[in-house]
Protein backbone atom coordinates (compact mmCIF):
# COMPACT_ATOMS: atom_id res chain seq x y z
CA UNK A 1 0.00 0.00 0.00
CA UNK A 2 0.87 3.65 -0.03
CA UNK A 3 2.04 6.97 1.37
CA UNK A 4 -1.67 8.08 0.79
CA UNK A 5 -3.28 4.72 2.47
CA UNK A 6 -1.02 5.38 5.61
CA UNK A 7 -2.70 9.19 5.55
CA UNK A 8 -6.27 7.33 5.67
CA UNK A 9 -5.40 5.23 8.09
CA UNK A 10 -4.20 8.40 10.39
CA UNK A 11 -6.88 10.46 9.58
CA UNK A 12 -9.04 7.72 11.38
CA UNK A 13 -6.93 5.85 14.10
CA UNK A 14 -3.66 8.10 14.21
CA UNK A 15 -2.21 11.50 14.58
CA UNK A 16 0.97 13.46 14.97
CA UNK A 17 1.76 14.34 18.27
CA UNK A 18 4.42 16.82 20.24
CA UNK A 19 7.62 16.78 18.56
CA UNK A 20 7.90 13.47 17.43
CA UNK A 21 5.42 10.87 17.76
CA UNK A 22 3.30 9.43 14.82
CA UNK A 23 0.65 7.30 15.64
CA UNK A 24 -0.35 5.05 12.10
CA UNK A 25 -3.24 2.91 13.52
CA UNK A 26 -4.60 1.65 16.28
CA UNK A 27 -6.85 -1.45 16.44
CA UNK A 28 -7.73 -4.65 18.28
CA UNK A 29 -6.71 -6.53 15.10
CA UNK A 30 -2.72 -7.55 15.81
CA UNK A 31 -2.57 -8.87 12.32
CA UNK A 32 -4.28 -5.72 10.84
CA UNK A 33 -1.94 -3.73 12.77
CA UNK A 34 0.59 -5.86 11.75
CA UNK A 35 0.13 -5.55 8.19
CA UNK A 36 -0.27 -2.10 8.81
CA UNK A 37 3.34 -1.73 10.16
CA UNK A 38 4.90 -3.61 6.61
CA UNK A 39 3.15 -0.64 4.70
CA UNK A 40 4.93 1.82 7.16
CA UNK A 41 8.55 0.08 7.06
CA UNK A 42 7.79 0.33 2.82
CA UNK A 43 7.36 3.37 2.59
CA UNK A 44 9.26 4.99 4.86
CA UNK A 45 12.37 2.31 4.91
CA UNK A 46 12.03 2.50 8.68
CA UNK A 47 10.96 -0.40 11.44
CA UNK A 48 8.26 1.02 13.32
CA UNK A 49 6.90 0.06 16.73
CA UNK A 50 4.29 -2.47 17.30
CA UNK A 51 2.89 -2.33 21.00
CA UNK A 52 -0.55 -2.31 22.58
CA UNK A 53 -1.64 0.92 23.40
CA UNK A 54 -5.03 -0.61 25.74
CA UNK A 55 -5.53 -4.48 26.87
CA UNK A 56 -7.93 -4.57 24.07
CA UNK A 57 -5.70 -2.79 21.30
CA UNK A 58 -2.64 -2.56 19.31
CA UNK A 59 -0.70 0.46 17.78
CA UNK A 60 1.97 1.10 14.97
CA UNK A 61 3.84 4.09 15.89
CA UNK A 62 7.74 5.95 15.64
CA UNK A 63 9.53 8.24 17.43
CA UNK A 64 11.18 9.98 14.42
CA UNK A 65 11.34 13.60 13.99
CA UNK A 66 11.90 13.26 10.20
CA UNK A 67 8.48 10.97 9.82
CA UNK A 68 6.69 13.58 12.35
CA UNK A 69 7.90 16.66 10.39
CA UNK A 70 7.42 15.18 6.95
CA UNK A 71 3.66 14.87 7.50
CA UNK A 72 3.05 18.12 9.12
CA UNK A 73 4.61 18.73 5.54
CA UNK A 74 1.91 17.02 3.89
CA UNK A 75 -0.76 19.11 5.56
CA UNK A 76 -1.16 16.43 8.43
CA UNK A 77 -3.54 18.04 11.12
CA UNK A 78 -1.11 17.99 14.44
CA UNK A 79 -2.76 17.12 18.06
CA UNK A 80 -6.13 16.21 18.09
CA UNK A 81 -8.21 15.72 15.01
CA UNK A 82 -11.08 19.04 14.91
CA UNK A 83 -14.54 18.91 13.09
CA UNK A 84 -12.88 21.07 10.33
CA UNK A 85 -10.12 18.28 9.17
CA UNK A 86 -10.23 16.31 5.83
CA UNK A 87 -8.13 15.01 3.25
CA UNK A 88 -4.55 17.03 2.70
CA UNK A 89 -4.55 18.09 -0.83
CA UNK A 90 -1.56 15.90 -1.75
CA UNK A 91 -3.78 13.12 -1.93
CA UNK A 92 -6.63 15.11 -3.64
CA UNK A 93 -5.21 15.02 -7.17
CA UNK A 94 -4.68 11.61 -8.83
CA UNK A 95 -7.41 8.83 -8.45
CA UNK A 96 -5.26 6.12 -7.27
CA UNK A 97 -4.08 8.60 -4.18
CA UNK A 98 -7.80 9.36 -3.93
CA UNK A 99 -8.92 5.55 -3.78
CA UNK A 100 -6.24 4.86 -1.19
CA UNK A 101 -7.01 7.55 1.21
CA UNK A 102 -10.73 6.64 1.37
CA UNK A 103 -8.88 2.70 1.86
CA UNK A 104 -7.23 3.53 4.69
CA UNK A 105 -10.25 5.54 6.45
CA UNK A 106 -12.52 2.86 6.09
CA UNK A 107 -9.80 0.29 7.36
CA UNK A 108 -9.66 2.75 10.29
CA UNK A 109 -13.36 3.36 11.06
CA UNK A 110 -15.47 1.73 8.38
CA UNK A 111 -18.14 -0.77 8.82
CA UNK A 112 -20.76 -3.40 7.17
CA UNK A 113 -23.80 -5.15 7.60
CA UNK A 114 -26.96 -5.65 6.98
CA UNK A 115 -30.00 -3.63 7.42
CA UNK A 116 -33.63 -5.44 8.40
CA UNK A 117 -36.45 -3.73 7.40
CA UNK A 118 -39.77 -5.60 8.32
CA UNK A 119 -42.72 -4.29 6.46
CA UNK A 120 -45.93 -6.59 6.67
CA UNK A 121 -45.34 -10.02 6.78
CA UNK A 122 -42.02 -9.74 4.84
CA UNK A 123 -38.63 -8.48 6.30
CA UNK A 124 -36.27 -6.86 3.53
CA UNK A 125 -32.42 -7.38 3.97
CA UNK A 126 -29.87 -4.72 2.58
CA UNK A 127 -26.62 -5.16 2.67
CA UNK A 128 -24.08 -1.56 3.50
CA UNK A 129 -21.21 -0.12 4.41
CA UNK A 130 -20.63 3.04 6.25
CA UNK A 131 -18.29 4.86 7.97
CA UNK A 132 -18.59 7.67 10.67
CA UNK A 133 -16.79 11.13 11.83
CA UNK A 134 -17.30 14.68 13.73
CA UNK A 135 -15.30 15.94 10.62
CA UNK A 136 -17.60 16.86 8.24
CA UNK A 137 -15.43 18.60 5.58
CA UNK A 138 -13.49 15.36 5.20
CA UNK A 139 -17.30 13.50 4.94
CA UNK A 140 -17.97 15.09 2.41
CA UNK A 141 -14.93 14.74 0.37
CA UNK A 142 -15.23 11.22 0.94
CA UNK A 143 -18.45 11.01 -0.63
CA UNK A 144 -17.53 13.29 -3.52
CA UNK A 145 -14.28 10.55 -4.00
CA UNK A 146 -17.06 7.51 -4.10
CA UNK A 147 -19.30 9.72 -6.40
CA UNK A 148 -16.43 10.14 -8.66
CA UNK A 149 -16.09 6.41 -8.73
CA UNK A 150 -19.50 5.55 -9.54
CA UNK A 151 -20.13 4.70 -6.16
CA UNK A 152 -23.52 5.79 -4.73
CA UNK A 153 -24.33 6.84 -1.54
CA UNK A 154 -26.28 9.24 0.99
CA UNK A 155 -24.69 11.48 3.87
CA UNK A 156 -26.20 11.31 7.37
CA UNK A 157 -25.97 13.31 10.84
CA UNK A 158 -26.18 11.61 13.77
CA UNK A 159 -26.64 12.89 17.31
CA UNK A 160 -23.24 12.98 20.05
CA UNK A 161 -22.40 10.09 21.60
CA UNK A 162 -23.42 10.08 25.47
CA UNK A 163 -19.67 11.19 26.07
CA UNK A 164 -19.64 13.38 23.20
CA UNK A 165 -20.29 17.14 21.91
CA UNK A 166 -20.16 16.68 18.10
CA UNK A 167 -22.66 15.13 15.87
CA UNK A 168 -21.68 12.00 13.87
CA UNK A 169 -21.23 12.40 9.88
CA UNK A 170 -21.66 9.29 8.28
CA UNK A 171 -22.00 8.04 4.88
CA UNK A 172 -24.13 5.21 4.35
CA UNK A 173 -23.66 2.64 0.70
CA UNK A 174 -26.60 0.56 0.98
CA UNK A 175 -28.11 -1.95 -1.38
CA UNK A 176 -26.19 -4.87 -2.87
CA UNK A 177 -25.24 -3.59 -5.95
CA UNK A 178 -23.58 -0.11 -4.89
CA UNK A 179 -21.62 -2.04 -2.26
CA UNK A 180 -20.36 -4.73 -4.74
CA UNK A 181 -19.26 -2.05 -6.59
CA UNK A 182 -17.57 -0.44 -3.47
CA UNK A 183 -15.96 -3.87 -2.70
CA UNK A 184 -14.77 -4.27 -5.94
CA UNK A 185 -12.88 -0.30 -6.05
CA UNK A 186 -11.93 0.57 -2.87
CA UNK A 187 -12.66 -2.56 -0.08
CA UNK A 188 -11.41 -2.78 3.27
CA UNK A 189 -7.70 -4.26 4.00
CA UNK A 190 -8.83 -4.91 7.59
CA UNK A 191 -9.09 -8.64 7.84
CA UNK A 192 -12.28 -9.38 9.88
CA UNK A 193 -13.95 -6.48 7.46
CA UNK A 194 -12.97 -7.50 4.17
CA UNK A 195 -14.15 -11.18 5.38
CA UNK A 196 -17.94 -9.78 6.54
CA UNK A 197 -17.84 -7.09 3.33
CA UNK A 198 -17.33 -10.60 1.02
CA UNK A 199 -20.03 -12.34 2.64
CA UNK A 200 -22.44 -9.55 1.90
CA UNK A 201 -22.02 -9.21 -1.55
CA UNK A 202 -21.70 -13.31 -2.25
CA UNK A 203 -24.89 -13.50 -0.31
CA UNK A 204 -28.64 -13.38 -1.57
CA UNK A 205 -30.04 -10.75 -3.51
CA UNK A 206 -29.80 -6.56 -3.48
CA UNK A 207 -33.05 -7.11 -1.26
CA UNK A 208 -33.16 -10.16 0.61
CA UNK A 209 -37.19 -10.93 0.94
CA UNK A 210 -38.21 -13.62 3.25
CA UNK A 211 -41.32 -14.11 5.28
CA UNK A 212 -41.55 -12.95 8.54
CA UNK A 213 -42.32 -15.31 11.72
Amino acid sequence: MSLAYLVGLMLGDGGVYGDTYTVFCRDKDEEFVRRCAETVKKVFGVQPRVHRAAPNCWAVSTNRRDIHRFMCKLGYPKGRKLTTAGIPLTFLKTESDKIDVIKGLFDAEGYCGVDRQKHGDKVYQYPYVGIDMIAKPMIKEVKKILGELGIGSTLQVKKPHAWGKHPQWSIIIKGKERVAKFEKIVGFRHPVKSARLRELVEGGSPETIRRAP
